[in-house]
């Protein structure tokens, strides 16, 4: 909650710099909805969607990412990570309503093929009391538009993995997207948003056209395709909070973020060396 009002009272400063964007290209990050310990509540998101459809365009990760589309308002793309049953059981059906739809980065070695869906594993980084979607209900999301993208087999930090194990969760979690789907998986989500040079890379090479960070900020013309910026959206931020995020109130988070990225990388030098 401190850290919640620290960044209340800095955009109080900020945002009287900020200068209206009709151009602005954002992407959300979402987790869960629902009422488990950590999801954000069926009707906050109801809430917001509401705003978003009246206030922004809520758009495809691939259409938010052609450079020719152009839009009056700000573009928005909602991406979820890890890929929970509460997707296809409560926030399709949402999105529905204000015809939109979302991408959702899957942790394959989760997704059931059968019609048992497996239990999250808080002690591995997963939401805790969520259960994962089975792959029936991922090809519904897929047949009603959603984008299907991944976040590797197992939910693990990539940049602290050697480079077979890379390659492993990279290759596999997008063959077996693609094997079951019949669609080419484009797009992949960093594991707690982290990465480094070496990953991107390996993104690349897997043939990825797209991975987004956990790092704050606009999706623009000069940002890099393996290192997107996202805009986490957080349980106990109120609606106000994400209007002043969406509007782009918060934006200098991105530049704290950075400094502490390269504060890491400067540790993490020094330390090997």
């Amino acid at each position: 909650m401190r850290s919640l009002a620290w960044k209340r009272r800095i955009a109080q400063y900020y945002s009287p710099f900020i200068k209206t964007d009709l151009s602005r290209k954002i992407i959300l990050i979402y987790h869960a909805i629902g009422y488990s310990p950590w999801a954000i509540s069926e009707p906050t998101f109801r809430q917001q969607m509401a705003w978003l459809s009246q206030h922004c365009h809520i758009v495809t990760l691939n259409n938010l990412l052609n450079p020719h589309n152009e839009y009056n308002k700000t573009a928005v793309a909602i991406s979820f990570d890890d890929g929970y049953a509460c997707i296809h059981d409560i926030v399709a059906p949402i999105l529905q309503d204000y015809r939109a739809s979302a991408t959702v980065y899957l942790n394959t070695g989760w997704i059931s093929e059968d019609s048992i869906h497996k239990n999250s594993d808080a002690n591995l980084g997963h939401y805790p009391n969520e259960a994962f979607l089975t792959w029936h209900e991922v090809k519904t999301l897929a047949k009603n538009g959603w984008e299907i993208g991944s976040h590797g087999v197992d939910h693990i930090d990539l940049t602290a993995r050697a480079e077979n194990i890379i390659q492993d969760e990279l290759i596999h979690s997008k063959n077996m997207i693609e094997t079951i789907l019949k669609n080419p998986c484009k797009h992949f989500a960093y594991t707690w948003g982290r990465y480094h040079s070496l990953l991107q890379k390996k993104v690349k090479e897997a043939g990825y056209c797209s991975a987004v960070s956990g790092i704050h900020g606009t999706v623009t013309c000069k940002s890099d395709l393996c290192a997107l910026p996202r805009i986490n959206v957080a349980l106990e931020y109120e609606m106000h909070d994400f209007i002043a995020m969406v509007k782009g109130h918060w934006d200098y988070l991105r530049y704290i973020q950075l400094l502490k990225r390269k504060s890491n990388r400067t540790q993490a030098y020094e330390v090997s060396n």
